[in-house]
């Protein structure tokens, strides 16, 4: 069931309890207490919600709509039918790579103080820089002593050092970083019986949608793991993508887009055979593909060396989607041409700027941002329709009736992460008379899409890539067996 709020009081109790991990109210948001009364009697500051980490100001026609109390299936079903217990033996840390790192690797060679100068010049905050670096490590530490005094191993590792291997040596896998993080942590964990949780260490620069603690300081940390371990909290089972691609020659291999921040070559030129890449130039050895490559179909030929035709194949990928699936040109200034089909429909062709398939996890994220209304745009509705239709009632000129019309609108945007559905998003979608209208956004149980593309690529959350011309088609579902088991506080 959605949440439906239907004044500013249950905005802020449903902000409360996205928020609440702990039991200090101190950290919970900074809310207006309204009187129950008419709409025009609310405040100016009652349309706005601010962030305890931050103080920025967003609208809570926004808020609402990002911080709600999700009431998921894994709570009314799973969580009431086992009881939770998490007692893992050996847990694996996945630490991000902070951005005073990522400089040093970038500028090696530098001490600090040229690495500071270096900053300054292109206006970064070096000191700013490093006191998010000592935050992030002051993390670490907190969550390796817990989990000692719990009689817990724990192995810490990087991106670079994260693999199969290591994830099936644990029971269990931490992330500490912030959402990017838990999703590479999420990529090599095919099974539903390992837990992945995320511990977001930059409360200030990463909304933390999905870790334990979302946005909550350090010193919650503790009261959050014992939390944990007495199995105070829910299971909860976010849906994956699984994607099966057919092409010529199945599928190239993956490319790596986070490795690319240490190449300091233009994007332009990934799809190139580029001699300076990150391990020559840079000397990073561990700048590599992270996914394993994808089996090809060899072609010989025949004894006369005639031309035998190339058979398409059929391959799964060896990554899930837990966020989105984006499909597109590289260059985002190229529109993208493909067909689409849902659920075993005829397929449609279309032109955009691509499209994005996400699961309920993912549509906080970029299916948001593209769908979303703003007050702005809501007013100038409201206004339009009010003169169009003679409707002087309309209240397009009070503020705070524009907030909560568009809070309900981006409220139905998303939806819970365990529903086995999925939900696509035409970014900037072309119509005429060549591409008629078609829904931009909607649900479907399975989405496949048919590239029609001259240097299109798939992306996986944002991090794996890989080619997807011309001929190349995609099959996007959800099953069960690929879900993720994460964990939510009661």
């Amino acid at each position: 069931m959605r949440i439906r709020i239907r004044n500013i009081e249950q905005v802020n109790q449903h902000l409360r309890n996205a928020y609440l991990c702990s039991t200090q109210p101190s950290v919970a948001p900074k809310v207006v207490v309204v009187p129950q009364s008419t709409i025009v009697d609310k405040g100016e500051s009652s349309r706005y919600w601010v962030d305890p980490t931050n103080h920025m100001r967003l609208p809570r026609s926004l808020a609402a709509a990002l911080y709600q109390t999700q009431n998921t299936q894994s709570k009314r079903s799973i969580g009431n039918m086992e009881k939770p217990s998490f007692q893992p033996k050996k847990v694996l840390i996945l630490s991000k790579l902070t951005r005073y790192e990522f400089e040093k690797k970038v500028h090696k060679g530098c001490d600090d103080d040229q690495l500071a100068s270096i900053l300054k010049k292109r206006g970064s905050d070096y000191q700013r820089l490093l006191s998010k670096h000592k935050i992030h490590h002051s993390y670490l530490n907190t969550l390796q002593k817990e989990l000692e005094n719990a009689g817990i191993e724990s192995r810490l590792v990087r991106r670079f050092g994260y693999t199969q291997e290591a994830v099936d040596w644990a029971d269990a896998v931490f992330s500490a970083g912030g959402d990017g993080t838990f999703l590479m942590a999420s990529s090599k964990v095919r099974t539903k019986h390992k837990p992945v949780i995320g511990i977001n260490t930059d409360p200030q620069g990463s909304e933390g949608y999905m870790c334990l603690m979302r946005k909550l300081p350090e010193e919650n940390l503790s009261g959050a793991l014992k939390k944990l371990f007495s199995g105070n909290f829910e299971w909860l089972y976010r849906q994956r993508i699984r994607i099966t691609v057919t092409g010529d020659d199945g599928i190239s291999d993956a490319i790596e887009l986070h490795d690319q921040q240490l190449n300091r070559d233009p994007a332009t030129t990934r799809w190139t055979d580029n001699p300076r890449s990150p391990a020559r130039e840079n000397d990073v050895e561990e700048c590599m593909s992270l996914s394993p490559p994808v089996k090809k179909r060899m072609i010989s030929e025949s004894e006369d060396k005639a031309i035998v035709p190339i058979e398409k194949e059929t391959v799964e990928l060896p990554v899930l989607a837990l966020n989105e699936v984006f499909v597109g040109e590289s260059l985002s200034s190229r529109v993208s041409y493909y067909e689409i089909g849902l659920n075993d429909e005829q397929m449609l062709k279309q032109k955009s700027s691509g499209i994005t398939i996400c699961t309920g996890t993912g549509s906080t994220s970029w299916h948001f941002n593209i769908n979303k209304l703003t007050e702005q745009c809501v007013q100038d509705l409201m206004k339009i329709v009010a003169q169009h239709c003679n409707l002087p009632q309309i209240p397009h000129e009070n503020k705070n009736a524009v907030s909560e019309i568009c809070t309900k609108f981006n409220q139905q945007l998303i939806f819970d992460p365990d529903r086995r559905q999925l939900a696509f998003s035409v970014r900037d979608p072309i119509f005429n008379a060549t591409f008629p209208p078609t829904d931009p956004r909607g649900f479907a149980d399975k989405i496949r899409i048919k590239s029609r593309g001259y240097d299109a690529h798939l992306v996986i959350d944002g991090g794996i890539s890989y080619r997807f011309n011309d001929g190349s088609e995609a099959v996007m579902e959800v099953r069960d067996e690929d879900t993720l088991r994460t964990v939510v506080f009661r």
